[in-house]
């Protein structure tokens, strides 16, 4: 596969985690090292440089003698990830509300439009993964590079939480509240955007419940081929 023989660790990396963040990979998929390293043009041994930086971000799950696997997060981390969340994303909309500017406001009111004509044309499955994506376009815009890289992490996480927790068709985003925290942004209310974020957050958690998930095995060359075009 010479188009993806050049990849580097960082961009298989990347590729795995937006798959599980576009919810194309469900808890507890089982990642072949045979099938990916075909997918990625690369050895095993590459391959598993990139499961084992995986596993210490607890994205995947690394069993002896089993192979890896999608993470499937427990109660327990999911009150530990909306933790997370709360406190990093809540310093990137403050930062925001103090150093806005034209071009970030711009790039967050494109975003809101792009969310409302998915809503608009019930279209779920863009429209849950822009509602996602706007937390990562807040961290972004802050500039703060280490933000951006938690807040990255961490949405995989919350898709693989709204995953088992909630229907995989449903946004968990109320259709006013990235509004409210983008008005507050552009108001330069730095309190105000804050506890519109941790509200939000809060709503998020609150809508999920425990639910049976199917991990049966699927195209996983499909998921990337898609990806990598």
């Amino acid at each position: 596969m010479s188009r993806t023989s050049n990849l580097d660790n960082q961009s298989i990396y990347d590729l795995v985690l937006e798959a599980i963040v576009r919810r194309k990979l469900p808890p507890g998929t089982k990642l072949s090292e045979e099938r990916l390293s075909k997918v990625f043009g690369v050895s095993r041994t590459r391959l598993r440089e990139v499961f084992l930086r995986l596993s210490q971000d607890r994205i995947i799950t690394l069993r002896v003698n089993r192979g890896a696997y999608v993470t499937e997060p427990t109660a327990r981390d999911t009150a530990e990830v909306f933790a997370a969340r709360r406190a990093v994303e809540s310093a990137v909309v403050t930062e925001l509300a103090d150093t806005r500017g034209n071009t970030e406001l711009f790039k967050l009111k494109q975003h809101l439009e792009r969310e409302a004509q998915a809503r608009q044309a019930g279209d779920h499955q863009l429209l849950t993964q822009l509602t996602g994506d706007f937390h990562l376009l807040l961290a972004e815009l802050s500039g703060n590079s280490i933000y951006f890289d938690i807040v990255r992490r961490l949405a995989a996480l919350s898709s693989l939480i709204i995953y088992l927790y909630d229907s995989p068709n449903a946004s968990a985003c109320k259709d006013d509240e990235h509004l409210e925290i983008v008005l507050a942004i552009e108001a330069g209310d730095p309190e105000r955007a804050r506890d519109l974020l941790l509200a939000h957050l809060q709503h998020v958690e609150n809508s999920l419940r425990t639910s049976e998930t199917d991990s049966d095995d699927f195209n996983i060359e499909a998921v990337f081929a898609e990806l990598m075009n």
